[in-house]
């Protein structure tokens, strides 16, 4: 018999005696949620003056983000008029949180906005039919502008495809951006938006490395992925300078 069979065999016979079993400690899994990505990102010592939510609905995902980083100031970005009243309460329980009511895009202007019944649907990809209505747009880089807000930034996007317009308007600030989390997807949601994969390989060209995927999707019919939140950082993060698993 092996020593480490004998010590094991030895130690059960002990703890047997005594009313315990000895079991192998199973492995810790990940907490793939986006709050435990954002945990993570502030124990990795990731700093974030200023946290951009583009498509920030009600406020939900800031409200998250505010556990980890409170201090940062945050800047909201949403079309819906009808997201204005939940906005303000969260600027009234968040003094640093401000908000704009408008479409961040590549260029200021205006967009078409398909309004869906439910609201979080909305989009600014042109449909066929739908409740449509001109918003604003503005770009990231102006709105810093204009409060100057500090870097380094966190940027989170979930605009449901609208994605590449987004980014050529923040250009400046993805120079000074520690984090960003983009919601991506498995499958084409219209002619101009990137599969996630697609997604990970111009963010290469951005000067970004995936980290990590936190809440993977699937298609409630038949299972299949669709989509996936996926954490971006530099590619120089010193997270990839050791190549081991351990």
């Amino acid at each position: 018999m092996k020593v480490p069979e004998l010590v094991q065999n030895t130690a059960s016979t002990i703890l047997s005696r005594f009313g315990y079993e000895l079991t192998r400690r199973k492995p810790q899994v990940a907490d793939v949620t986006m709050e435990g990505a954002i945990g993570r990102a502030r124990d990795r010592g990731i700093s974030a003056a200023t946290v951009l939510d583009v498509g920030a609905a009600q406020g939900k995902w800031t409200r998250t983000a505010l556990r980890h980083f409170p201090d940062a100031r945050y800047l909201l970005f949403d079309p819906l008029e009808e997201r204005r009243p939940d906005l303000e309460t969260l600027h009234l329980d968040h003094p640093n949180v401000d908000f704009v009511i408008a479409a961040a895009g590549a260029a200021p202007g205006t967009v078409s906005l398909t309004v869906r019944d439910n609201l979080d649907g909305s989009t600014v990809v042109e449909q066929p039919k739908g409740n449509i209505r001109p918003v604003p747009v503005t770009t990231i880089d102006a709105e810093i502008a204009a409060r100057s807000l500090p870097a380094p930034y966190f940027l989170k996007l979930d605009t449901h495809g609208y994605e590449l317009p987004i980014l050529e308007g923040a250009a400046q600030t993805l120079r000074e951006t520690s984090l960003l989390i983009l919601e991506t997807y498995n499958f084409r949601l219209h002619a101009g938006a990137l599969l996630f994969h697609e997604m990970v390989a111009h963010l290469d060209t951005l000067g970004f490395r995936c980290l990590e995927i936190v809440d993977p999707l699937l298609r409630p019919k038949d299972q299949v992925l669709w989509q996936l939140d996926i954490v971006f950082v530099p590619k120089d993060s010193p997270l990839f300078a050791r190549g081991s698993f351990r």
